[in-house]
């Protein structure tokens, strides 16, 4: 009997709109809020509009160095016929110091003169002169940042500097990784004949971080099917938004996840048109989603990036950090199976002759070629051989390290 490796290859397109519209009709991008302190929202995206609590600057203040006056006392004054103003007819202030009334403009310190019992004005200023206006950079009741919006470092400050000790943020989604296989073991623990050790779970880690959500990681579970059942009916008695599990996707004699899936729930989609890739699943457990991710990291990092990245794009509403396109001149050839839309790794480099763009090798568990790459080239479905020598499109990866 022929051992069906996968369910179907649907292609990628496909698989991710039934992903995200799963994810969406079980409430995983659901609106969800939290409030924290203005300090601890660095990166995350408002849920709610931030209005200013008060007017910066609260008060005017002075915009330089010198000496606040009443603006009409300086009329007249020049560099050739100074205006002598005695003392308590101003005050020495620095920049950002409150101008109190009756005062209501500042002559800058090289602009004026100390003499005995007061100071001599050598060029005369109008009301308002180097004075910032109450409300100037916020009024009151200003949107400082809009629902929607990132808190970037200047936004933190602008919160706090308009009386916003607290903002509302969108809740981080929280996803729970599952690794499976006999012959892992943790980074760092004695290796025996035959193992390895389990890092897919730092790149996961990483990545859903870097998007914006919290990722649990769960004990490694060996190739056994009752242990991976009682590990996910332990993860579906948690608070995940999604449950991830990494390898056991394929027909192999330790592969159990496609077949666990359909008997505790239904599968909506195994085998994915996409290399590196191919073994990505996905279905839903008791109203739970449920993705299936490949074992080999560089299949993991494909499957990873096309998926869950588009589900955090959707869940807050803005689109994350894309690399550059960059056109160059093919290196060698590429040769890529029909029907599958491949991502290739490949090395873009500038020279006198121009961009070049270099296929890595092959094998999705080269995570050596990951660490080397510096973009990815997208053959689509349609396309068979690409000859050295062409002009191609790489999109640049993103490296926010």
């Amino acid at each position: 009997m022929v051992r069906k490796r996968y369910l179907a290859l649907i292609p990628l397109a496909e698989a991710r709109e039934r992903f995200l519209k799963a994810c969406g009709e079980l409430g995983v991008l659901a609106p969800r809020e939290e409030e924290v302190h203005a300090r601890d929202a660095l990166g995350r995206v408002a849920s709610r509009e931030v209005r200013a609590r008060r007017p910066l600057p609260p008060a005017p203040c002075a915009a330089m160095d010198g000496y606040a006056v009443r603006s009409a006392d300086t009329f007249g004054a020049k560099p050739s016929s100074p205006v002598s103003l005695e003392s308590g007819a101003f005050l020495p202030v620095d920049t950002g110091d409150p101008i109190p009334p009756p005062y209501d403009a500042v002559v800058p310190v090289e602009e004026a003169d100390v003499v005995p019992g007061g100071i001599e004005v050598r060029r005369a200023v109008t009301p308002g002169h180097h004075v910032r206006a109450a409300g100037e950079d916020y009024p009151e009741g200003a949107t400082v940042v809009p629902a929607g919006g990132i808190f970037t470092p200047e936004a933190v400050a602008a919160c706090l500097a308009t009386g916003n000790e607290t903002v509302w943020v969108k809740r981080r989604p929280r996803l729970l990784f599952i690794p499976t296989g006999s012959e892992l073991v943790p980074p760092g623990a004695p290796l025996g004949e035959g193992e390895v050790y389990e890092t897919n779970s730092i790149i996961f880690r990483a990545y859903v971080e870097l998007w914006g959500g919290e990722a649990v990681i769960h004990p490694i579970v060996p190739d056994e099917p009752g242990l991976l059942e009682r590990a996910l009916r332990g993860a579906l008695e948690g608070d995940h938004d999604l449950i991830c599990i990494c390898a056991g996707s394929s027909k192999g004699r330790g592969d159990h996840t496609p077949g666990l899936l359909s008997r505790l729930g239904e599968i909506l989609f195994h085998g994915v048109a996409m290399a590196p890739g191919k073994p990505s699943l996905f279905g839903i457990v008791a109203g739970r989603p449920v993705l299936g991710l490949p074992g080999y990291p560089v299949s993991l990092w494909v499957s990873v990036v096309q998926f869950l990245r588009p589900l955090f794009e959707a869940y807050y509403g803005v689109p994350l950090a894309r690399g550059a396109r960059v056109e160059g001149v093919l290196t060698r050839r590429v040769r890529s199976p029909l029907g599958i839309r491949e991502f290739v790794r490949v090395k873009v480099e500038g020279g006198a002759d121009g961009v070049t763009v270099t296929p890595l090798p092959g094998g999705s568990s080269r995570l050596s070629t990951l660490v080397s790459a510096d973009g990815i080239l997208e053959v689509p479905e349609e396309v068979e051989f690409i000859p050295k020598g062409e002009a191609v499109e790489a999109e640049l990866i993103p490296r926010p390290w």
